[in-house]
C-alpha cells in the first residue's frame, strides 16, 4: 500500500478536528479535497477507519491506531518546517508540559525559563493518567509524572525518586512514629485527593494486598483541601514525600509496606524528541535530576 503524505495529512486533520469542514479549514483546502483524500485512503484498506455521525466523525479502533501513527508523519513534517523558520532559531518556541507532580518539577521549569527566556511554557496539571493521555494525544510535548514502565512509542528519563507517606494530624497517636504500617491505618477514614490519582491508587493497592478495604470517606479536588481536612482532624491522607509542602500542623510518616521508591520521569513520544524545546528540556533535566 502506497499511502501519500496528502492522505495522511488529511486523515490526521480530520481526526484531530472531528469534521470534514474543520479539517479543510485547518489545511486551507476545500472540503471536497479532504473528502477525496479520505476516500483514496479508505479504498486502500479492508477495515473501516471512521465512524460517521451527523455532526462529525470518530476513528474506529484501527483508525485510532492509524491516527497515532500519522502523528509521527506530522512530527517529522513540522520538524522540517521549523528547521527553516528563523524566528525559532532564537529559541522563541512553545513547550507544552503535562505534570502530576508540579512541586517536584517546578524548579526545573523555572531553571529552563531562565535559560530560554523567549520560550513560552504552557503547563497542564492533572492526574498521572490525564498527563499520560495528553502526551499520547499530542496535547503535551513532554510529561512529568511517575511511571512504572515505559510504553511502546515513548521515551523517558528518570528525574526523581521518593516514597509514599501517610499524612497525619499532629494529634494522631501514630504521628510521632518513624514509620507506620497499613494495618495500623486499617480503620482510619481516608481523605482522598482524586481517587484515580497515582498516589491514591498506590495506597489502595497496599491496603488490598493486606486484605483491607480502604475507607475513603471524603474526596477532594485539590491537595491543599486534603491537607486542610487533615489539619481539622477529619481523617488521614497519603502523598508522595516530595509532592507536598511541609506544614507544622501535620506529620508525614513513611508507609512501611511501600518499600520501593516511586520514580518520577520525563516522558515524551519518540517522534517528539526532535522538536525544539523537548531536547533542551531533557538535557537540563539530566544535569539537574537525582
Amino acid at each position: 500500500m502506497d499511502f501519500t503524505l496528502s492522505e495522511i495529512r488529511s486523515f490526521h486533520a480530520l481526526i484531530k478536528q472531528g469534521s470534514f469542514t474543520l479539517a479543510a479549514k485547518q489545511l486551507k483546502v476545500s472540503q471536497p479535497a479532504i473528502t477525496a483524500q479520505i476516500r483514496k485512503l479508505e479504498s486502500r484498506v479492508d477495515q473501516p477507519l471512521l465512524e460517521r455521525f451527523h455532526k462529525g466523525v470518530k476513528p474506529t479502533e484501527i483508525g485510532l491506531k492509524l491516527y497515532r501513527l500519522s502523528c509521527e508523519y506530522i512530527d517529522l513534517d513540522n520538524a522540517v518546517a521549523e528547521l527553516f523558520k528563523p524566528e525559532l532559531q532564537i529559541e522563541n518556541f512553545r513547550l507544552r508540559i503535562a505534570t502530576s507532580s508540579p512541586i517536584i518539577f517546578m524548579p526545573l521549569m523555572s531553571a529552563f525559563k531562565k535559560s530560554y527566556p523567549n520560550a513560552k511554557l504552557k503547563v497542564i496539571s492533572g492526574t498521572t493518567e490525564a498527563c499520560r493521555e495528553a502526551v499520547l494525544n499530542r496535547e503535551a510535548d513532554i510529561g512529568l509524572f511517575p511511571i512504572t514502565n515505559v510504553e511502546k512509542g515513548m521515551e523517558s528519563k528518570l528525574y526523581h525518586r521518593h516514597y509514599l507517606v501517610a499524612i497525619l494530624n499532629n494529634d494522631h497517636p501514630l504521628a510521632d512514629q518513624e514509620t507506620v504500617s497499613i494495618s495500623q491505618l486499617a480503620h482510619e477514614p481516608i481523605i482522598a485527593h482524586k481517587p484515580d490519582s497515582f498516589t491514591q491508587t498506590f495506597a489502595n493497592k497496599l491496603y488490598r494486598e493486606q486484605g483491607i478495604e480502604p475507607q475513603i470517606e471524603m474526596e477532594m479536588g485539590m491537595a491543599e483541601h486534603v491537607c486542610n481536612a487533615i489539619i481539622l482532624n477529619l481523617g488521614i491522607g497519603f502523598s508522595l514525600s516530595n509532592d507536598i509542602q511541609p506544614n507544622d500542623k501535620f506529620k508525614l510518616v513513611p508507609v512501611r509496606e511501600a518499600l520501593q521508591p516511586v520514580e518520577e520521569h520525563l516522558v515524551w513520544l519518540k517522534g517528539q524528541g526532535r522538536k525544539q524545546g523537548v531536547q533542551e528540556f531533557v538535557e537540563m533535566a539530566i544535569r539537574d535530576g537525582d
